[in-house]
């Protein structure tokens, strides 16, 4: 019930000039700031930002509130600093959005999110030379610097540098430094990505090729039958799976995910027995991930499959696997642990291809028509 969560958003509102508030939806509660001014009112709605209130949620709705004392705290900072909009706008003209750009860097997390925000910042460096005003940011400056980006980097790295860019000005916006982002105007589409896939003959074929380090092949092979990520299958351990049943929280998003291991994926787990002694319980002692990759590099190159394939396409097997035997994809998407069933759907649509692409080539022959 919202009543258990009173005693948090008192805690968050407490000295606080921004009050976190909250109003009833048909699905839980949406909240906003609050603050009030000479008997003059403002609110901020939070976007995105929803309470379930209900006891099952707490702990999820705790991590909402959390995140809503984050923006909480930067509109206190700012207002204590510049005081009304208008004094906002005026200081902030001369920002220098470098700087700017690398404090928001530096508050992220060390990850894949950290090393695009280092190199963005980077390429933003050299394209600025070290300096530039917020009052100076304008359409034309982002499109130049998208075009910069496609000079030097490859189309899908511009793509999320560029989305990093945005974020920024973003955040600009939110804080009342701007009143639009420029970068918003600029299309920043990424390319169609391939994704790479086993069909069963490849799989077996695979299987029956040799390769120096089994416990790659093993790994690479429970994937293609579980759609396991890397970093969660570098993270499995025996504990995880009690009666072949598989009850692991997935590294990328911090959810849960319990299903029963089909029979192939049980093979290699017990395959993996004679190749697994971690002191620490671990299943599979990989490498480093670049390592991992060069050698299922190697193994699908002495397979003879000419296919681009690295450790995530056992994900993407897996799904495809499903698909070609019928299961709905409401339940490969659970499988996949996926956040968002449309994500799931992206491989139905490289299923539809690929039978598309084997229906065109299948002779054609005169048969007396004109």
């Amino acid at each position: 019930m919202i009543q258990k969560l009173q005693e948090e958003i008192q805690k968050y509102n407490n000295k606080s000039i921004y009050k976190i508030k909250y109003r009833k939806t048909k699905t839980g509660y949406s909240l906003y700031l609050e603050i009030r001014r000479k008997n003059n009112r403002q609110t901020i709605n939070l976007t995105d930002l929803f309470l379930n209130g209900k006891i099952s949620k707490l702990n999820q709705d705790k991590l909402v509130l959390e995140k809503a004392s984050e923006i909480q705290r930067s509109y206190n900072i700012q207002h204590k600093l510049n005081g009304d909009k208008n004094q906002i706008r005026m200081k902030s003209k001369n920002i220098n959005v470098v700087e700017f750009f690398s404090s928001l860097k530096d508050q992220k997390k060390e990850g894949n999110t950290k090393r695009n925000w280092n190199n963005a910042l980077r390429h933003f460096k050299i394209f600025t030379k070290g300096f530039i005003k917020l009052d100076d940011i304008n359409i034309v400056f982002c499109e130049n610097f998208q075009k910069y980006l496609l000079k030097n980097v490859s189309q899908n790295t511009a793509c999320t540098y560029f989305s990093v860019f945005k974020k920024v000005l973003n955040t600009a916006v939110m804080r009342d430094f701007l009143d639009k982002n420029p970068a918003s105007f600029v299309k920043n589409s990424k390319p169609e990505i391939i994704r790479e896939f086993l069909t069963k003959k490849e799989i077996i074929k695979l299987a029956n090729t040799p390769i120096e380090k089994m416990n790659i092949r093993n790994a690479f092979l429970f994937s293609c039958f579980t759609g396991l990520r890397l970093s969660d299958v570098k993270n499995l351990k025996w504990n995880n799976i009690n009666e072949n049943i598989l009850d692991i929280r997935q590294i990328k998003t911090k959810k849960p995910l319990r299903f029963e291991l089909p029979e192939a994926a049980l093979n290699f787990l017990s395959n993996q027995k004679d190749y697994s002694s971690n002191e620490k319980g671990d299943i599979f002692n990989l490498l480093a991930d670049n390592a991992t990759n060069k050698h299922i590099k190697r193994w699908i190159k002495e397979a003879g499959i000419d296919k681009h394939i690295t450790f995530h396409s056992g994900r993407h097997t897996f799904a495809t696997l499903c698909l070609t035997c019928d299961i709905d994809i409401y339940s490969i998407s659970k499988l996949l642990g996926h956040t968002d069933i449309r994500h799931t759907q992206i491989y139905a649509k490289l299923i539809d291809k690929k039978r598309d692409e084997a229906v065109g080539k299948l002779p054609t022959y005169n048969m007396g028509f004109d």
